[in-house]
């Protein structure tokens, strides 16, 4: 349920209740979602998500803009996920929820919020990206993999990755500053900056440390099962 102190722009599609295609078991059925939120005064934006892929672009307008499609076996399993766009303190907040008990079906994000907006993401069984988010970043997924690129990681930024199952790559841009901690239990790490060490960890798992520049921001990467890339454009 949305607060009705928070004042926001809502379009919503009418369903599209579409056989799949090509999408597997449990899509059968789909249903478009498009919300829209001002996002002036607002530090940060929060998404939890249940099933199904997050992806997160920044950009240079004072909105947080959501375009989702939930799927689902059957229409009964569409009407019990709702989707919940609003905005709790100074966050802009984006949720999945699910009614009754024993739930099926999942939601697919395409998210564009202010590039500066701080981002905390939880994302239970499906992938995470991001492009063009220049804020802090908190992501953490439980089975799926980690996609970042985050510009220039300096000043007091804090980058802070985490996957229980599933790869992580981070990108960053030349003249960042950072302090970097990276660990996977079962995968591997490697990183094309200069000045990052490389450790192997019980046979199976390595680690990864360093810093660059002078180390003002912090940047840490952990995954129990996956490998994980620090890239530099």
């Amino acid at each position: 349920m949305i607060p009705r102190t928070c004042t926001f722009a809502a379009a919503l599609t009418l369903p599209l209740l579409l056989p799949a295609c090509s999408n597997g078991f449990g899509e059968r059925m789909r249903e478009s979602v498009h919300r829209s939120v001002p996002a002036a005064g607002a530090a940060g934006v929060r998404v939890d998500n249940v099933a199904g892929t997050v992806h997160v672009e920044g950009w240079n307008r004072p909105l947080v803009d959501v375009e989702a499609t939930k799927y689902g076996h059957d229409e009964a399993e569409l009407r019990s996920i709702a989707i919940d766009v609003g905005r709790q303190g100074d966050e802009i907040t984006v949720a999945t929820r699910y009614g009754g008990g024993v739930h099926g079906g999942g939601v697919r994000y395409r998210i564009s919020v202010p590039a500066g907006a701080s981002l905390r993401v939880s994302n239970i069984a499906g992938a995470a990206d991001f492009t063009g988010v220049l804020g802090n970043l908190d992501v953490e997924t439980q089975a799926g993999e980690i996609t970042a690129d985050v510009g220039i990681v300096r000043a007091n930024r804090s980058i802070d990755l985490r996957a229980t199952t599933g790869a992580i790559t981070l990108t960053i841009a030349p003249g960042s500053s950072a302090r970097i901690e990276a660990q996977s239990t079962i995968g591997d790490f490697s990183s094309d900056l200069p000045g990052i060490s490389r450790q192997r960890q019980n046979i199976v798992g390595s680690s990864g440390s360093g810093t660059i520049g002078s180390g003002s921001a912090r940047i840490r990467l952990t995954t129990t099962t996956g490998a994980i890339a620090l890239r530099q454009r």
